[in-house]
């Protein structure tokens, strides 16, 4: 008899403390309908410690802490000094809200994001002062990754820049190069290879401007990334799509640059050495024709700035043909410093 009351006993309070357990999931669901998504994990921990083995609440706690702390963070997102956003109920609509308000893209810089307020041009051109201001502002967007089975990964890429007549009067923008591209990042795994990965990309490139100043054209680029004893080597080749020549100055359709392969070339390398905090880059461009050579060099050198962390020293030399397009076909010899965002 003393054995059968104490089974019964057991039951019904199991039956209880289930009973109890099954109210508190209960509780938490209806909270987590509700969007408030903090309470409904407090009281998930609590049903979890309810219901658990000690070595699966150890699990479990240090998962839900994890998951606690995300939740937590993400509501500090939407919180400005004393006043606070608002939560929806729907997390999508949470999501946008945050897009909206911080902008949160996932927009990544691309190539370097720089400002140089004083360059000069030891070459003399009848349309412009010697010193001018050059800034370049470069970003990029994942579409799509693992679309090959490769680990790659698609990509939009922008790249502005700009040269800024400062010294004159009126300050008026001289030239502005646009470069929009699609282009796929092929990462190359294979163990001891100095190949790191690959590039294809498709690229358009113009200034933006009319008639006689119009300059653009279209090319398809495969880019390779080496590494060897801590240098970055990055040769590319690029193929141009052809455009039939210009019939007159009006001509929109004709070709804005003929002849620009003759400077540029065919493709170019770039080799960059990263030194402690400093970053050395070497970009060289030729046409590879012996008997009417042109090509171009850059070098460029950021360096830390001692009184902030986040923004460097930036010092460039360029020497050649086609630092910009209304360029393609003059001389430039520049040295310019200001600083950079990006590297």
């Amino acid at each position: 008899m003393h054995k059968l009351t104490l089974i019964i006993i057991t039951f019904l309070s199991l039956s209880l403390y289930a009973n109890d357990i099954s109210k508190i999931y209960k509780q938490a669901e209806q909270y987590e309908r509700n969007g408030n998504i903090k309470k409904a994990m407090l009281l998930y921990k609590k049903a979890a410690s309810l219901s658990l083995k000690p070595e699966q609440l150890a699990v479990s706690l240090k998962n839900s802490k994890i998951n606690s702390q995300k939740i937590e963070n993400s509501d500090a997102l939407l919180k400005f000094g004393k006043n606070s956003i608002e939560n929806y109920k729907n997390d999508t609509t949470n999501k946008t809200l945050k897009q909206i308000i911080f902008s949160n893209f996932d927009v990544k810089p691309y190539k370097m994001n720089y400002l140089m307020p004083i360059t000069y041009d030891n070459v003399s051109h009848d349309d412009r002062k010697n010193i001018e201001t050059k800034f370049q502002i470069s970003f990029k967007k994942s579409l799509a990754k693992n679309i090959f089975g490769l680990n790659d990964e698609l990509f939009l890429g922008y790249t502005q820049t700009s040269w800024w007549q400062t010294s004159e009067k009126s300050s008026p923008f001289r030239e502005t190069n646009y470069a929009p591209e699609f282009f796929m990042l092929f990462p190359y795994t294979h163990s001891k290879s100095t190949l790191k990965a690959y590039k294809l990309g498709i690229l358009h490139q113009s200034n933006g401007q009319g008639k006689e100043l119009s300059r653009s054209w279209n090319r398809i680029y495969l880019t390779g990334i080496f590494q060897t004893k801590g240098i970055f080597i990055v040769p590319r080749v690029w193929y141009r799509f052809h455009e039939r020549a210009k019939r007159d100055i009006n001509d929109t359709k004709g070709d804005d640059n003929p002849g620009i392969l003759d400077y540029l070339g065919y493709g170019d390398l770039k080799i960059s050495y990263p030194y402690k905090k400093n970053l050395f880059t070497l970009l060289l461009r030729n046409n590879l024709n012996l008997n009417n050579n042109r090509g171009a060099i850059e070098f460029g050198w950021t360096f830390p700035l001692p009184w902030v962390s986040d923004m460097f020293g930036y010092l460039q030399i360029f020497s050649g043909y086609g630092e910009s397009l209304i360029d393609y076909n003059k001389r430039n010899d520049k040295i310019g410093l200001g600083f950079s965002l990006t590297r």
